[in-house]
């Protein structure tokens, strides 16, 4: 995948230097020399400005550059986590998704807008979702009355939820950007 990435991100680039470079059809026509008794004058070239990179490439390069072992995980520890939720089994022990959550938040931004923004509330949602578990949990500092913990534990995996669907969205994101995962964190 790194492999396709970095081809695609080199192909995009080329191509962006070749009609840089390229002076179109006046510079593949020859130019007379100019005369000992003309004067110089040096006429001003225009500036080409490259095309900016396609959004698609830069999140096609952050996928590539790290974001998809971010990405990856992030899922897989929340899958399991909420997967073990599902089946009534009690979870506290949330080190390897908090681990993945804090791995996530200190990688750099997806390069696109309207991904970052569900990239974040992704994260948002599953650290709040985290924090309300355990907070319900009778580990926590302060252990909450009977109702109020069982309220709280079950916005708590709400939010997780929220969270898992936001990273499902934002999977559908990647593909529609032409990101091809060589391992699918959505499947078991």
């Amino acid at each position: 995948m790194r492999a396709r990435a970095l081809s695609l991100v080199l192909t995009a680039g080329s191509a962006v230097l070749l009609i840089g470079c390229s002076g179109g059809p006046e510079a593949a026509a020859p130019s007379a020399s100019p005369s000992p008794s003309a004067s110089w004058t040096q006429t001003p070239t225009p500036t080409v400005t490259p095309e900016p990179t396609p959004a698609s490439a830069l999140v096609v390069l952050w996928y590539g550059q790290g974001g998809s072992e971010r990405y990856n995980e992030l899922v897989r520890q929340a899958r399991i986590s909420h997967g073990l939720h599902e089946q009534g089994r009690a979870v506290i022990d949330f080190q390897y998704l908090s681990e993945a959550l804090r791995a996530a938040e200190a990688y750099r931004q997806i390069p696109d807008a309207p991904a970052q923004e569900v990239w974040a509330s992704a994260l948002k949602h599953t650290r709040s979702g985290m924090a309300g578990v355990l907070a319900a949990s009778s580990l926590a500092a302060s252990p909450l009355p009977e109702d109020e913990a069982r309220a709280a534990a079950a916005l708590g995996w709400e939010n997780v939820a929220k969270g898992l669907g936001e990273l499902k969205d934002l999977d559908t994101r990647f593909r529609a950007y032409g990101v091809l995962p060589l391992k699918d964190p959505w499947k078991d």
